[in-house]
């Protein structure tokens, strides 16, 4: 078996251990041969058994793969797996240790001077609109336009179809052109799901089409809805592109998407810059109140999962945070506390637990600087081609090296 085999083969195996462990596979996408399908592979492996193949893989890596990007890609996502086994099998693994094992980022907490300075710009942005103090008008702002459940679902079946198509137009324009070449493109199907902890989730299916599923359970905004249509369409394109690559170069490792690994940070990083990358200019003082909001919940988010991870609060304790420092309503706070709580209610990890950093930090510390740089330079044609015609620069790992020539 070749190398880039062995390793899809392995994240397989490791896929129907986290499964079995938390219900959630390590595998997010695959679109490689069937013999190396995930469900394919062994259920019944000890995780001190797969550490011990992921070790032996990692010395083959170093020693024959080649180019040294790919290499060092490769690498990380080995080293990031090692962590998702230890961090699995030991209640007792330190949070920042699994955050910064798996992303290959510091874990860090947001000080309250640069919330209360994010809040100051927060209050600026709403002064005259309704409400009579801060926390009711975030609440009022929040709530027009607010959509859930039936009616969330009657819009995502509906003209949610034509807006993504319009994406798809704005990509093929706007980055496609750039890049000098097509993919192929099998479309996006939409579907409505409840009971997740997420609210929008992007699942590749290989053979260049996705489906992206939205739970209604949660709160959308219809004002905001395109901007999670950019989000989610931007993974649907990079995956594109990343099979592309395989079927191109015979890459089999690209076929497998594992998560929790550095890959994910550009990866949401990416999706989270998607409208920049579409030109999508709105400096109207409704989009300027988004904006903060989005930055306010991210950072909040975080000091939320060190909150309970790092620090073992309870979830009163994060419910009330969220409900002072990002003025979500109680019921709101509570809900999102899904995502990242250690736990789920049914007493298993809760798998999601430590991916909160990817959004904020893949955008931050990675993608939109890198952006600009490019922009300012006009050499966005090049940014794309680094990011989407050679998927190895796309790891928190990787990034700094595929963009030394910026």
């Amino acid at each position: 078996m070749r190398l880039d085999e062995k390793f899809v083969s392995l994240c397989g195996q490791i896929g129907n251990l986290t499964e079995a462990m938390t219900g959630v596979h390590l595998v997010d996408a695959y679109s490689g041969p069937d013999l190396l399908a995930p469900q394919r592979q062994p259920k019944d492996r000890e995780p001190t058994d797969l550490i011990h193949d992921l070790d032996s893989l990692l010395d083959e890596v170093r020693e024959e793969l080649r180019p040294a990007l790919r290499s060092k890609s490769i690498e990380g996502e080995i080293n990031s797996l090692r962590v998702v086994l230890r961090w699995l099998t030991d209640s007792d693994f330190p949070y920042d240790e699994a955050v910064k094992g798996m992303f290959h980022v510091e874990m860090k907490r947001f000080p309250e001077s640069e919330l209360n300075k994010v809040t100051q710009e927060l209050e600026d942005a709403l002064h005259g609109f309704p409400g009579e103090d801060l926390r009711e008008k975030v609440q009022l702002f929040r709530n027009e336009g607010n959509v859930t459940g039936e009616a969330l679902k009657d819009i995502i079946h509906g003209e949610l179809q034509e807006k993504t198509r319009d994406v798809a137009k704005l990509f093929k324009d706007r980055i496609y052109k750039k890049l000098g070449v097509s993919v192929t493109d099998n479309g996006v199907e939409y579907k409505t799901v409840r009971n997740q902890p997420w609210g929008g989730y992007n699942y590749y299916q290989g053979d260049y089409k996705s489906i992206n599923e939205f739970n209604i359970d949660r709160n959308f905004n219809a004002n905001t809805l395109l901007s999670t249509i950019y989000h989610e369409y931007e993974h649907h394109v990079s995956n594109l592109w990343r099979e592309h690559a395989y079927r191109e170069n015979d890459w089999v490792d690209l076929s497998c998407v594992p998560l929790h690994t550095g890959r994910c940070v550009i990866s949401e990083g990416t999706a989270d810059t998607a409208r920049e990358f579409l030109e999508i200019a709105d400096d109207s003082p409704t989009m300027k109140i988004w904006n903060l909001l989005y930055v306010l919940g991210r950072m909040t988010s975080i000091n939320v999962a060190i909150i309970l991870n790092q620090e073992k609060g309870s979830i009163e304790d994060a419910v009330e945070y969220q409900v002072e420092r990002a003025f979500r309503e109680r019921d709101r706070a509570k809900a999102s506390l899904d995502f990242i709580r250690p736990k789920q209610e049914n007493g298993k990890v809760n798998f999601w637990s430590p991916y909160i950093f990817t959004y904020f930090l893949g955008r931050t510390d990675f993608v939109y600087p890198t952006f600009e740089k490019a922009k300012e330079q006009d050499l966005l044609s090049d940014f794309f081609k680094t990011i989407y015609l050679n998927p190895y620069s796309c790891t928190s790992l990787t990034w700094n090296e595929a963009f030394e020539w910026l």
